[in-house]
């Protein structure tokens, strides 16, 4: 193993990282300096900001001294460790601004925050804390559970903002932390939906990186068993693949903002930001149902569904390659979006309507049933994680459909989590066929997916994914319940981390937070989303003895 070739590249990284940090704090400086104290009363965090550069870019000064007088040529074994050494090192640099600032006082809350950004999960530790009439911190405390009862006891995460004069609380949870910081929640989602080490890619060259290296760390890095090509050269997809995500970003803050006229600049760029990576994170604490407004739920949903699909469909597009776009995985993938939606849908027709806030409102019509039914629905398969409604409220057969949805996923090739619609579609056909052999065992067919031809190989690849998923899945789920959470909580939050979706059932449901999680858990929860969203098989492969071993 070269090391010293892989502390060089990431000590580019992390100066090219330091220098993204940048935006954030002009945000915060922006803010400070420039807006109305009575805008934002939210604490400042330019100090924190500024300190979160130097670390990071000192960190990158050390890995470069280390790695000086190198070529910087990256084989498959150096490829492979710096993907995945740059998915749990990133998340510890971009976790600083949450620390320095004292937003989130736990260092792990913080490691998990990042993690949830970049990996586009959603889930926050972010909960307000709560005080009694006597001005004095309290626990929160919520049991769940018929036959066995489970009780949380844990405390809130952020301070609430309060009128100086007459001490009533202004704002609180999510909305009482510095807009810089929301935004910067926001921005990693937005960076780690594309990819982080896909954008990496692009500087690349620029090391001598060797073509072979860029194209193995992109298809490391990218979703799917299958990974299209947009062009013959590594860094041209990648620089393709950005302006593709940047476009898309644009267009859906402009329809933000004309279709509604309430809309902020910052809320429409954060919006889109977690929308088209798939992310959810907002920075309003009842989420997308803060807004309350049906175009805003609309161009929402369009754009969900929009960035689970493969992201070569609207290069072919913009190139007038139609033809190319007619793929079983393109037309199986929305077959089963609207199968899901209509059947939500229905059962919630009558439903008693519970919003975010706890406010209860008549039943659900048809037109609001399909409304919210399909924006939870896309949200889960799409894994966004937003949310409009409390559908901890909702009949068991939509919350089931949802937690489904959630391990179907979207396409490969896309910024959505889950298993992806492909593998699901080769396993059938391997099914299909191994069935068929049972009473034709001289037939012998050939496996395609989107006219490509499965080969032996991957159709083991796929097998091998599916067995290494079920398998963290159920050891996930046992962990958690041996850390004290009840059944429900612990099989929605696997789902959650392993498949990047963000939401939850029960302790973790949409009103509540991840706030409630013991270190360990924590920890867990930071494991599960970065080898979910690298798709298990990189990150289990830097962890065998023989990886490390020297091949002669």
């Amino acid at each position: 193993m070269n090391f010293r070739d892989i502390f060089k590249i990431l000590g580019v990284y992390f100066f090219a990282f330091a220098g993204l940090m940048l935006l954030p704090m002009l945000i915060a400086v922006y803010y400070q300096f420039f807006v109305d104290p009575a805008q934002h009363p939210q604490p400042h965090s330019t100090l924190a900001f500024f300190e979160s550069v130097i670390v990071c870019a000192g960190v990158g000064s050390l890995f470069y001294f280390f790695g000086r007088n190198t070529s910087a040529r990256l084989y498959k074994k150096e490829s492979i460790a710096l993907v995945v050494i740059i998915w749990f090192l990133t998340p510890a640099l971009a976790a600083f601004p949450f620390t320095f600032s004292n937003t989130l006082s736990n260092p792990l809350q913080s490691y998990f925050e990042a993690v949830s950004g970049l990996t586009t999960t959603g889930a926050t530790t972010m909960q307000a804390k709560v005080y009694n009439a006597q001005g004095q911190e309290i626990p929160i405390q919520k049991t769940f559970g018929d036959a066995v009862k489970t009780t949380y006891t844990f405390y809130g995460t952020i301070e609430p903002i309060r009128d100086p004069v007459t001490n009533k609380i202004l704002y609180e949870g999510i909305e009482a932390v510095s807009k810089a910081l929301l935004f910067w929640r926001s921005f990693l989602q937005w960076l780690g939906g594309l990819g982080v080490v896909v954008l990496f890619v692009a500087i690349l060259p620029a090391l001598g990186v060797s073509g072979v290296s860029s194209k193995l760390l992109v298809r490391s890095e990218m979703t799917g068993p299958i990974k299209d090509a947009l062009a013959p050269r590594a860094t041209q997809a990648a620089i393709q693949l950005l302006w593709i995500y940047v476009c898309l970003n644009i267009i859906q803050i402009t329809l933000l903002m004309v279709f509604n006229d309430q809309m902020q600049f910052l809320d429409a760029v954060t919006i889109s930001f977690s929308t088209v990576s798939g992310g959810g994170y907002s920075i309003r604490n009842a989420s997308i149902g803060s807004y309350n407004n049906v175009n805003t739920d609309w161009i929402v949903i369009l754009f969900m569904i929009i960035g689970s699909m493969n992201f070569t469909i609207y290069y072919y597009a913009v190139r007038g390659q139609f033809y190319r776009i007619s793929l079983p995985e393109l037309w199986i993938y929305l077959s089963i979006l609207l199968i899901g939606c209509i059947i939500g849908s229905w059962y919630l027709v009558g439903t008693e309507k519970v919003l975010i806030s706890g406010d209860t409102h008549t039943s659900y019509t048809v037109s609001e049933a399909i409304r919210y039914g399909t924006f939870q629905v896309v949200s889960a398969q799409t894994s966004s994680g937003f949310v409009t409604a409390d559908y901890e409220h909702w009949p068991y057969v939509v919350q089931c459909i949802m937690l489904i949805a959630m391990f179907v996923g979207g396409m490969s090739g896309s910024t959505a989590g889950g298993f992806k619609i492909v593998r699901h579609y080769i396993l059938f056909k391997i099914a299909q066929y191994k069935i068929e052999s049972l009473f034709r065992s001289e037939t012998v067919r050939q496996i395609k997916a989107g006219g490509q031809e499965i080969d032996e190989g991957t159709s083991f690849i796929v097998l091998t994914f599916f067995w290494v998923a079920i398998c963290c899945s159920v050891l996930g789920t046992f962990f958690y319940i041996v850390q004290g959470l009840d059944m429900e909580t612990s099989l929605g939050l696997v789902g959650c981390m392993v498949n990047n979706v963000g939401l939850g059932f029960r302790m973790a449901g949409p009103v509540d937070s991840c706030a409630f999680l013991s270190n360990a858990g924590l920890i867990l929860s930071s494991f599960l989303m970065i080898l979910g969203r690298l798709e298990y098989l990189v990150v289990l492969a830097i962890m065998m003895p023989s990886f490390w071993k020297e091949t002669s």
